[in-house]
């Protein structure tokens, strides 16, 4: 698999950092999507393919990160890897906590966000390969 067979969901209610994501995952040559919380997230998970990865952001409205992820595992989508991103110092727990691949701490460095997509997601598509 290659990047360009690798699907990134977002899911993150501030407009501006989840285009900041798209442009730089898409200039590397990813498929993105994105979705302005969890219940848009969830549709996307239903009624599209599955993503490779999804980065996840933990405080949205409607529905937040964590009732997300545990949404998503009842649906049956817990194979795919969910790298959690937060400014909050508790998100290293909460995603301990909530068996995320890693967490993130927001403001993201480019290089720390593409190393983790390559990282999670491209091991995820290898996997659906075989």
């Amino acid at each position: 698999m290659t990047k360009q067979n690798t699907t990134i969901l977002i899911v993150e209610d501030d407009a501006d950092i989840a285009e900041l994501m798209q442009l730089l995952l898409e200039q590397e040559g990813y498929t993105v999507r994105v979705a302005s919380d969890g219940l848009m997230a969830l549709q996307q998970l239903r009624t599209e393919l599955e993503p490779d990865l999804i980065l996840l952001d933990l405080m949205m409205p409607r529905m937040d990160g964590e009732q997300f992820l545990k949404r998503m595992r009842a649906d049956h989508h817990d194979d795919i890897p969910v790298v959690i991103l937060s400014g909050h110092v508790s998100a290293q727990a909460k995603a301990r906590e909530l068996h995320a691949a890693c967490c993130l701490m927001k403001p993201v460095e480019s290089n720390d966000l593409l190393q983790t997509v390559k990282q999670f997601a491209l091991a995820h598509s290898h996997k659906d390969a075989f």
